[in-house]
């Protein structure tokens, strides 16, 4: 039926949506730390909705891996282990490797220009001291997820947006980047220039150390952060001693 003069359309959000797209972002920037249980009741009467709506959100985010559910425990905020966290970047590592090489191939001259302008705004954001936490991290992870994109595999899109939910978590949780500004802006700027010039091999190796590099030290500080964690309790306990 079309719309007669004086009528506009308007687009209808479901609550759920609103609800899942709320927490989504709560969660990527912060509002939560790694492992924080999400206390239903609370969160409900916080938002304005009913449990059935904030649990249908909850399970949409579980499937996108940021959240995690434990039987008669509760909801609880991802926080990957040591080993999962080398299960992810492997996994990373692998798609970025073939969808940086397919990107060599299939890049135009508009695709190129995207990265080059992301690489620019993370230069930009770097030399300007204000580069915390938050935007850096988008911009550097949006690198990576175009990359994905250019590749034009939609599957592996999809797959790589999956993986990269948990570690954003910790990223944000901890408060701290993992890698120096300026060595991030170089690698990516290399990255961008062997697509340039259509070299796969020289992308690839390139973005593979990059990823290494990266692993390497947020495992680093992960298990610094558990040492430190476990020094308190420990200390904690002492105090405590009769």
């Amino acid at each position: 039926m079309a719309l007669g003069d004086g009528f506009q359309a308007t687009t209808y959000t479901p609550l759920r949506d609103e609800v899942l797209s709320t927490l989504r972002q709560a969660l990527i920037s912060g509002r939560f730390s790694a492992g924080e249980r999400i206390r239903e009741v609370e969160l409900a009467s916080r938002l304005g909705v009913s449990r059935g709506t904030l649990r249908e959100a909850l399970r949409h985010l579980e499937q996108e891996g940021l959240l995690v559910t434990s039987p008669h425990r509760g909801t609880f905020v991802v926080n990957p282990s040591p080993k999962e966290i080398e299960d992810i970047y492997g996994l990373r590592i692998a798609l970025e490797s073939y969808a940086v090489e397919q990107a060599a191939q299939s890049a135009d001259v508009e695709d190129l220009m995207t990265l080059q302008a992301v690489v620019d705004d993370f230069t930009e954001l770097s030399a300007s001291g204000r580069a915390t936490l938050v935007p850096r991290l988008g911009l550097e992870l949006q690198f990576h997820e175009l990359l994905c994109e250019v590749s034009g595999n939609a599957r592996l899109l999809r797959t790589w947006t999956e993986l990269c939910a948990p570690l954003r978590l910790l990223l944000v949780t901890f408060n701290e980047p993992f890698l120096n500004s300026d060595e991030v802006a170089a690698e990516h700027q290399s990255v961008v220039d062997a697509l340039r010039a259509g070299d796969g091999a020289a992308a690839r190796a390139t973005l593979t150390r990059h990823l290494e590099h990266s692993r390497d030290q947020m495992l680093l500080t992960l298990r610094s952060h558990k040492h430190a964690d476990e020094d308190a309790d420990s200390d904690l306990f002492s105090a405590t001693r009769p």
